[in-house]
């Protein structure tokens, strides 16, 4: 049975075609995977579906009823739920008040609750099969927990379809065990789901069907029995994505040494070699310390006891400068708090870890020295742009990793730190991230990979390191175990 239908949905924006031609629908009861690229017009469905945006021809049907324009509240009143990536909770306020306070706007009342609303949020919290203190403030939650709430509240107001965007981006793999077990059993309630990704193996896991996206058309959508990874993959980029066999590049001379590296509360007594050419893995679960340590050997948080030397010299890395002095890079997991300047310019993010090189000889910035340096580090990078001097919030989220890579790598680093480098980009963009990986290993640099992808460590690492609660455990050859041993080792530190 069908609960949504869009048929021939087009949108334009500013003579731009956002969505060209788009059907599908949803069944009641379905899982329904929606994957591709970066810009491919996935977000503008979505906020079509919800009510957020009109749609300039076409056809919508909500339980065989034609909806030609609605509003966001209209589409909340017809069961349609959104949860987005930053989940859109309010951090100062509890767990019940979370729950329940768009039923206090749509009912234009105050936030005080009678015991008949805090009966009902009980009996969403017992369909969901889970705990939650309701007095507890929503900001003392761990993100697996926040996201509980988060559907609790759309469940509150009766959706039977509810959209999650990257639900999985934070969580550690127990934790997307059970969110994936919630919704198969809130799927055999009759509830649906689009679940959007770019981790396509979780697509595989979960999704009834899966739909592809490709430059605002759709191109297909298939049972998810019957895809495989490199299939979504063809569908999205239009070809077959081809990942050559790992060669290693790691020699025997040690470019970093770390000793007896402590940081209170957040690592103890890690010690590690990182050879020229190698690519070090670290995996482990959330909180185990890794961007901690990444922070600390890039000197934004540095250590408080333990040695560090560069090729067998000593050195302090008690700030950032010292540690870009001493050829170290770091690109941070969060790209859009800490990796880039979103209100400014695509050149100015691009040359703002190098404006040293671009200085003439009275020390004034040489404008077009740089916009020139710029253009080869961008073409250098492939990144998708119109002009050097758009915002780079303009970009999407694969080409403005892109950029974050070019302006470290226009530092000529010898040691390369990268966390959680393709979270929320498309594989497009992680595709040329690796290749840039092994390129930059192969002409001898040293790179920590950290993330939370047990394949990509073992696609790209020589080694990798399982780190828990602070300290480092077994080390592993990549070519010596495969992912399921790799998580169950993971899952059992």
């Amino acid at each position: 049975m069908e609960f949504l239908a869009v048929e021939h949905i087009t949108k334009t924006f500013d003579g731009v075609t956002a969505l060209n031609d788009v059907s599908f629908d949803i069944s009641v009861g379905e899982i329904h995977g929606l994957v591709g690229e970066n810009g491919c017009g996935k977000s503008t469905l979505m906020k079509i579906i919800a009510g957020v945006l009109d749609f300039d021809r076409g056809v919508l049907r909500i339980n065989g009823r034609q909806r030609e324009k609605y509003s966001a509240i209209e589409a909340v009143k017809q069961g349609i739920g959104i949860i987005y990536q930053d989940l859109s909770l309010f951090p100062n306020l509890t767990v019940l008040e979370n729950i329940y306070v768009s039923q206090m706007v749509n009912e234009n009342k105050s936030l005080v609750f009678p015991r008949a609303y805090r009966d009902k949020v009980d009996a969403i919290i017992s369909q969901l099969g889970i705990s939650l203190d309701l007095e507890a403030d929503v900001d003392d939650l761990p993100i697996a927990k926040q996201q509980l709430v988060a559907i609790a509240r759309a469940l509150i107001n009766d959706s039977r379809l509810i959209v999650l965007d990257e639900p999985t981006t934070a969580l550690t793999r127990t934790e997307i065990k059970h969110l994936f077990a919630l919704l198969q059993r809130l799927r055999g309630q009759g509830i649906s789901f689009i679940f959007i990704s770019h981790k396509l193996n979780e697509l595989l896991e979960i999704c009834d069907r899966v739909t592809v996206m490709r430059d605002g058309r759709l191109i297909d959508t298939v049972a998810g029995s019957e895809l495989t990874t490199a299939k979504i993959e063809a569908l999205m980029l239009g070809y077959e994505l081809t990942y050559p066999a790992r060669q290693s590049h790691a020699t025997e001379s040690v470019l970093l040494s770390v000793r007896g590296l402590c940081k209170t509360n957040s690592f103890q007594d890690i010690s590690f070699d990182l050879h020229k050419g190698e690519v070090l893995g670290i995996a482990g679960l959330l909180g185990a310390g890794r961007t901690e340590l990444a922070l600390a050997l890039f000197g934004i948080e540095p250590a408080q006891k333990g040695r560090i030397a560069i090729e067998g010299r000593p050195v302090t890395i008690g700030n950032v400068g010292a540690a870009v002095a001493n050829g170290i890079a770091y690109v941070p997991e969060d790209r859009l708090l800490q990796g880039l300047i979103m209100q400014q310019s695509i050149a100015a993010n691009t040359a703002l870890c190098s404006l040293k090189s671009y200085l003439n000889p009275l020390g004034l910035l040489d404008g077009g020295k740089m916009r020139r340096a710029v253009s080869g580090l961008l073409k250098g990078m492939q990144v998708k742009y119109d002009t050097q001097d758009k915002e780079i919030k303009m970009l999407s989220g694969g080409n403005q990793q892109k950029v974050v890579l070019a302006k470290w790598l226009a530092t000529h680093p010898r040691i390369f730190i990268l966390d959680s480098p393709t979270v929320g980009i498309d594989v497009g963009a992680k595709s040329y991230i690796y290749q840039t990986v092994k390129e930059k290993a192969a002409e001898g640099m040293g790179i920590v990979f950290i993330s939370d992808e047990l394949p990509e460590l073992l696609a790209n690492c020589d080694r990798i390191i399982m780190m828990n609660r602070g300290r480092f455990g077994r080390e592993y050859a990549t070519d010596a175990i495969d992912n399921e041993a790799l998580q169950r080792e993971m899952e059992n530190v």
